[in-house]
């Protein structure tokens, strides 16, 4: 038995040994890991500030209000978008939903990310818009029991205080459900 403890030992020293060589002979590079560039949310900046926004669904009786307020975050990487849908006669209380949007120099596309409350989650990416109007499509969206499919959202930009956003979706019952959002900013 001591042989053998003797043995796992040198082979434990040699090991370690021929470790600490190899790692020797790597050059380790001193030079900073790149930052990413920031975005260039020039086409976005109208955004920033409070915006007041009546959505009409097919399905509803009438339309009810989101407020959205939009904000640049410290790093300058995304803009951050707070939304509270207010209480109707369909909609039991408030809820809100966060937005954050980037843009991804590499893949050419802007890239929005949504979380909500009771686990919403999305993921929407959209090429540079064309003239006053950007699209986003779903990559990932939070399935829902009676929702089938989603069509792209198409938002245009009226002014700078004015905003409309049209979009659908299928319900599993083969029904296309369209959906209309105008929005002002106070």
């Amino acid at each position: 038995m001591k042989t053998f403890l003797r043995f796992l030992s040198a082979f434990a020293l040699i090991a370690t040994a021929s470790t600490a060589v190899a790692f020797a002979a790597v050059k380790v590079e001193g030079t900073p890991t790149p930052t990413r560039p920031k975005p260039d949310f020039s086409s976005m900046t109208f955004l920033l500030g409070t915006w007041q926004c009546a959505e009409w669904s097919s399905r509803r009786p009438g339309p009810f209000e989101v407020t959205e307020v939009y904000t640049m975050d410290p790093a300058g990487y995304w803009i951050v978008r707070d939304f509270t849908t207010h209480k109707a006669a369909w909609i039991p209380r408030e809820f809100h939903n966060q937005s954050k949007y980037t843009y991804d120099d590499l893949a050419k596309r802007w890239v929005r990310i949504t979380i909500g409350e009771e686990g919403y989650f999305q993921v929407a990416t959209a090429p540079m818009p064309t003239g006053s109007t950007k699209t986003y499509t779903f990559a990932i969206e939070t399935k829902r029991p009676d929702v089938a499919s989603y069509a792209p959202e198409v938002y245009n930009k009226v002014s700078d205080t004015k905003k409309t956003m049209t979009t659908s979706f299928t319900e599993t019952n083969g029904r296309v459900v369209n959906v209309k959002e105008t929005c002002t900013k106070s």
